[in-house]
């Protein structure tokens, strides 16, 4: 089936120096600037940002020149966690308990998925991705050489970082495509594809197997992370439940919170993202911080499988690094960052009974520089002279946008996908004029039927 992957992806252009002229706002690092221009580098990187006449008169003249008087420029969104292959499994299974949901329905229909099915599930998820503003993705699901999620992100020209799921009853086979797939992917394209280890969680890995897998991400930190760090994720304290079943099924404590237990076992660290962290205790927020481990919060698909809401006020008040996700497509339903970003401001303020909290401007750096400091990728997130050209365009010239006040205030509560125009990642233009370059859709969306096709033939409780 390589050649029907394949016939899904165009050949991204080559990077060109680029002018946005003329910004009705730019989200710089240092603040909104209205008025004002951008110039990208044909290097991928963001040269300046200032007058027109200024760029203009100290700087070469670029290659193409786009007008955006009536457009914002922002930094791409940062999905910090997702599963993004799981669209085909969108819309399978719903109203169900999550473990009822994992155990019954999502896991034995991915025990039928074949690795042609999982590349072209992630070039729907990178394209979706795209399309709703999002230039940077950390997603974890399965790699095999013959089609994986960082293959598809990869030719779609998205940034990412992917991580092979572990699972006790995968453990030998797991550790060893782990390793695979770090020897292959991690930093190619100058570091836009990375390579993390995926535990999925404490309550479906042993202790041992935990410390095996740390140990095996120290080795290939030491042979593979010079440049770019192997980092760690896995989903921490998502269910009420996790500490009992740790504590029946592997006979030790879990008593006093879920990264309590992981900090125990030396596991948390300064290089692990723990996805939703919704039910914390006082030793977790300890360990958070002596760690230095990050969170990566799912609003929405926390929502829509009944865990509850984390208290992200309280995770920024302790000093530790939040982002957000989406999770994958097939609990959300979506890859939107833009709902997201929303739904996590809203939560707060409902929840807290405070409409001070969690406010805009919190909340978008949540979704933008969040992301980078939790994936220590410190010249992404943000824009700035030096830092990566992955940024986004929204369209001002909507009815959501008029009239337009604040910037923060206009993205987090009033934008929808639909008004991204623009997206760069790398300082490649991606998505011009919401339309993706890098794919053919029509022979993705052939691809897709096809993969649903076959999977249906293959799970009876699909047929």
């Amino acid at each position: 089936m390589t050649a029907k992957v394949n016939s899904c992806y165009v050949p991204a252009e080559k990077r060109r120096s680029t002018l946005i002229e003329d910004a009705a706002v730019i989200i710089a690092a240092e603040g909104p600037r209205k008025n004002t221009s951008l110039l990208i580098s044909e290097t991928g990187n963001i040269e300046a940002i200032g007058p027109k006449s200024e760029i203009k008169e100290k700087f070469d003249a670029a290659e193409i020149a786009l007008s955006a008087r009536k457009l914002l420029v922002m930094p791409g969104f940062v999905n910090n966690h997702s599963h993004i292959a799981m669209t085909l499994l969108r819309g399978l299974a719903e109203d169900l308990p999550l473990l009822s949901w994992l155990r019954d329905k999502i896991w034995p229909l991915e025990a039928n998925l074949k690795p042609w099915q999982i590349e072209v599930g992630a070039a729907v998820g990178a394209a979706e991705c795209l399309l709703s503003g999002t230039t940077n993705v950390n997603s974890n699901y399965f790699f095999d050489p013959s089609g994986s999620e960082a293959s598809a992100a990869f030719n779609v020209g998205i940034r990412g970082t992917f991580s092979h799921g572990v699972f006790d009853w995968t453990a030998e086979q797991a550790l060893k495509l782990t390793k695979e797939f770090v020897e292959t992917w991690h930093g190619k394209d100058r570091g836009r594809i990375r390579i993390a280890t995926g535990a999925h969680s404490p309550y479906s890995c042993s202790p041992s197997l935990l410390k095996e897998l740390e140990a095996l991400r120290y080795e290939l930190n030491e042979k593979h992370g010079g440049i770019y760090r192997i980092l760690s994720t896995i989903h921490v304290a998502e269910a009420t439940t996790e500490a009992n079943e740790i504590q029946e099924k592997y006979k030790v404590s879990a008593r006093n919170g879920i990264a309590a237990y992981l900090d125990s076992l030396g596991v948390l660290t300064r290089d692990t993202i723990a996805a939703h962290a919704i039910h914390l205790l006082d030793d977790d927020f300890a360990a958070f911080k002596r760690t230095g481990a990050s969170i990566a919060s799912c609003p929405v698909s926390n929502l829509k499988v009944g865990m509850g809401v984390a208290n992200l006020p309280r995770d920024i008040a302790e000093g530790i690094t939040v982002s957000l996700g989406t999770d994958g497509p097939a609990s959300n339903n979506t890859l939107d960052m833009l709902e997201t970003v929303k739904f996590a401001s809203l939560l707060q303020k409902g929840i807290q009974g405070d409409t001070t909290a969690l406010g805009a401007k919190t909340a978008f750096d949540l979704a933008t520089a969040g992301g980078a400091r939790s994936l220590h990728l410190p010249d992404t997130g943000r824009l700035a002279p030096g830092m990566k050209a992955d940024l986004v365009v929204l369209d001002l010239a909507t009815i959501s946008a008029t009239p337009f006040h604040d910037p923060y205030n206009h993205v987090v509560f009033a934008a929808r996908s639909g008004d991204v125009r623009d997206v760069f990642v790398d300082g490649r233009l991606l998505v011009e004029n919401r339309k993706l370059k890098t794919i053919n859709m029509e022979n993705l969306v052939g691809a897709v039927d096809e993969a649903i096709s076959e999977l249906r033939a293959s799970s009876p409780t699909l047929a």
